[in-house]
């Protein structure tokens, strides 16, 4: 049997949930009486001559006593009424003697069998386990469920805090975007979750998840692309895959304006991979102007099916009463003093908050938070409100620049340079470096205790700490690029405290992004200023890096850092840049010579030195022969189609007899040794469709039937195809009845916020 203690329902999920539960077990139904919250009634029926009345009593965190004592006030309502029957639904559990107890205070209108405690509410949901389904709250709480998902999600634990999500789902509100996005999930494998900031995407993407891992699937958080996630892909174990801004994030570079490296084609060859297996899954979310800019600049992701599994999330997919239930759960569920609960009241000021234009959940998320409105008096709470819902923009500004010390400030740009996530240890070094640049510059004090401090300061208002520290949500990332952009001297501070080529590569990215043109023209006026870092952080040893915890990886390659500073000779006119960028070119080729190239990073090498006007034209010259003779050289040794593919790319820029000659060689040495072996390695229609379009392409530059190995492909296409066509589909109960239901009866907004004024 079910074992519920319902405290993690308010007053008025505790109501549906007994109404739908009285209603499921006396084949009744019920309707709301609406005569305000002293009336005595929560839901009544009338047959005929005779009424009966209901009355839910969520006391679960006062026990039987307090119980009691409400109790005795009620019966006083009930004799007024006068009754046939009267059915009383309470949290608390109760004995047989206080089950007694309370039949005598109400005499004979009511009955023990009529009398619901918490053990007969639990045993009604076993016998009904439909109206536990449809109750998502309350089983997605559930001690029983949740140590499952820890389970499930223990090896991704930094990435998915399945215990702050069983706490959120508390203040979580269903709105007609969670059937639509669940259908899609179940019925395509994948949803794509987009909307604007703040609506509500990161919420209702883990609350899918969250089901997922109640089935028994492995979560896999996507750090930073697909590539991790093929990695980690099993068709033979159920996973469900989250990827948090897949196009990009808000912050350093917002990487959604452009794709490299076949990025588009990667994010639809594995949504095809998960889409091949029954046992996977994949939500990702995305802004949605960033994902229609995606899609305008794609033309893989123009003529795809991608927006066929994406749904938007707006606020009119919440319906005035969400609205208001999602303000009265976050207040319910807070830590408001009675006063500031009160000042809500005041005058219906909840309505105005409800129907505001700019409403959005992470405003109600902030204005709910005692700790961030605590600086406010109760008596000016309602001007904070109208102001925050007025300017939402502004409310980690004021923050950041009034509300915390120079050492929090510190912290929260040490954690921007990290890239907004890392784990501690690493957080303190960035910050322990750009603070004492900061205090020297800004001629402030610094003392022993100011990186603790800082830490508690933020602690649970601008980061969310854990195994990796991260920005409590991209709403910071956005007031820190503004920050940046606008005092060009907080970018500059962060350059000199930089401590790797990545976090380097990232600051330079977002220097070059649409609306960082002040800063690209600081480091114009001042090249040294970044000639002095590169010089710095250029000879530290490159590496590809790989957490097992986090599944992160990041690109830390000499093949990264050349094309990188090539990029910045080409943007910044300095000699001590050019200098940089040659010696760049002298370790990458001398690498090649110990280790193999990697053929598409040389070739993405090549493109930028092509276009690269700011080296010496003999040493230019001497470089792009010396890069492609390497890489033609190594591609006699075992490559992929899309190495040759890339060759041909750049072959025309230094043509040669030789060059052609070689890599028509390494073209049929591939298909004779190699091209078996790729096939083989192939697990989706689009990955052999392209495939067989790199066939083409190879087999017309050396002029070689390919007929028998597009044969081969098509026959794995229709085996594929044929394999899809044999999965049954994941089986779906919608959920229109139960909220169609839902809405015939819901209290009205003032009923529900009535409850506040009793609640501490």
């Amino acid at each position: 049997m079910t074992s519920y203690d319902f405290q993690q329902l308010s007053p008025n999920d505790f109501e549906v949930l007994s109404r739908d539960l009285i209603q499921a077990r006396d084949q009744i139904t019920l309707e709301s009486f609406k005569s305000g919250r002293d009336g005595g009634i929560d839901f009544r029926i009338a047959q005929g001559s005779k009424n009966t009345i209901v009355q839910c009593k969520h006391y679960s965190g006062t026990g039987f006593a307090g119980l009691l004592s409400s109790l005795k006030k009620e019966t006083i309502k009930a004799q007024n009424l006068s009754p046939d029957r009267y059915i009383l639904v309470t949290s608390v559990g109760l004995t047989p003697e206080n089950k007694s107890t309370i039949t005598k205070i109400f005499g004979p209108i009511l009955s023990t069998s009529d009398i619901i405690g918490r053990d007969d509410l639990n045993n009604l949901l076993t016998l009904f386990p439909k109206v536990q389904l449809t109750h998502y709250k309350l089983w997605l709480a559930s001690k029983i469920v949740l140590d499952r998902v820890l389970f499930n999600a223990s090896i991704t634990q930094s990435e998915f805090d399945a215990q702050r999500v069983h706490r959120d789902i508390q203040r979580y509100v269903s709105s007609a975007a969670f059937p639509r996005a669940l259908t899609m999930l179940k019925k395509e494998h994948v949803a794509i979750i987009s909307g604007a900031p703040g609506v509500g995407k990161t919420t209702l993407a883990k609350m899918l998840i969250f089901q997922f891992l109640d089935q028994g699937y492995e979560l896999i958080s996507i750090v930073e692309g697909f590539r991790s996630a093929r990695e980690r892909y099993d068709k033979n174990i159920k996973q469900i895959f989250y990827y948090d801004d897949f196009i990009g994030a808000t912050f350093l570079g917002e990487s959604g304006s452009s794709f490299t490296r076949n990025e588009d084609r990667e994010i639809l060859d594995f949504i095809e991979l998960v889409q091949s297996s029954t046992n996977s899954a994949l939500i990702m979310t995305t802004r949605e102007h960033i994902l229609r800019q995606a899609i305008s600049i794609s033309e893989k992701l123009k003529h795809s099916t991608i927006i066929d599994r994406h749904c938007v999330l707006e606020i009119s997919d919440y319906s005035q009463h969400e609205r208001a239930l999602i303000l009265y759960n976050h207040i319910y569920f807070s830590k408001l003093p009675k006063e500031y609960r009160s000042a809500l009241l005041k005058d219906r000021f909840y309505t105005k908050i409800v129907k505001h234009a700019k409403f959005n959940p992470r405003l109600i998320e902030w204005l709910s938070s005692y700790y961030r409105v605590k600086s406010v008096p109760a008596e000016h709470y309602q001007e904070f409100i109208t102001n925050l819902l007025d300017n939402p923009a502004e409310i980690w500004a004021h923050a950041y620049e009034n509300q915390i010390s120079d050492a929090a400030r510190s912290v929260l740009l040490a954690l921007y340079l990290c890239g907004g996530r890392t784990d501690v240890r690493n957080l303190e070094r960035s910050y322990s470096a750009l603070h004492v640049i900061r205090s020297v510059h800004y001629g402030f004090r610094t003392q022993p205790s100011d990186w603790r401090r800082a830490l508690a300061e933020v602690n649970g208002s601008f980061i969310r700490p854990g195994a990796k520290i991260e920005f409590i949500n991209p709403s910071v990332l956005d007031m820190l690029n503004k920050v940046i952009r606008e005092d060009t001297s907080n970018f500059l501070d962060i350059l000199d405290a930089t401590e790797n080529f990545p976090q380097l590569r990232r600051l330079w990215f977002f220097a070059q992004a649409e609306g960082s043109g002040r800063l690209l023209s600081q480091l114009k006026r001042d090249p040294d200023h970044l000639a002095k870092t590169l010089d710095r952080i250029i000879n530290k040893t490159p590496a590809t890096e790989y957490n097992p915890e986090t599944h992160f990886y990041y690109s830390n390659t000499l093949e990264a850092r050349t094309e990188t500073v090539l990029q910045i000779t080409s943007s910044i006119s300095s000699d001590r840049i050019q200098k940089i960028a040659l010696n760049c070119l002298k370790s990458l080729t001398n690498s090649w010579s110990k280790k193999t190239a990697n053929i598409i990073s040389g070739v993405d090498v090549f493109k930028q030195l092509n276009k690269s006007n700011s080296l010496p034209t003999n040493l230019k010259d001497l470089y792009l022969d010396l890069i492609i003779d390497t890489l033609l050289e190594h591609s006699l040794n075992e490559v992929r189609s899309n190495d040759l593919c890339s060759l041909l790319d750049i072959i025309d820029k230094r043509p040669s007899t030789l060059r052609s000659d070689t890599l028509a060689k390494a073209i049929e040495q591939y298909l004779d040794d190699y091209f078996r072996e790729e096939l083989s390695e192939l697990s989706s229609v689009s990955e052999f469709e392209s495939f067989e379009q790199d066939l083409i392409t190879l087999g017309n530059q050396i002029d070689v039937d390919i007929s028998s190995e597009r044969t081969w492909i098509s026959e794995k296409i229709s085996e594929l195809e044929a394999y899809h066509d044999e999965q049954s589909s994941y089986a779906y109960e919608s959920w229109k009845e139960s909220r169609g239901s839902y809405r015939e009866s819901e209290p009205s907004i003032d009923e529900l916020f009535n409850t506040l004024s009793g609640s501490d």
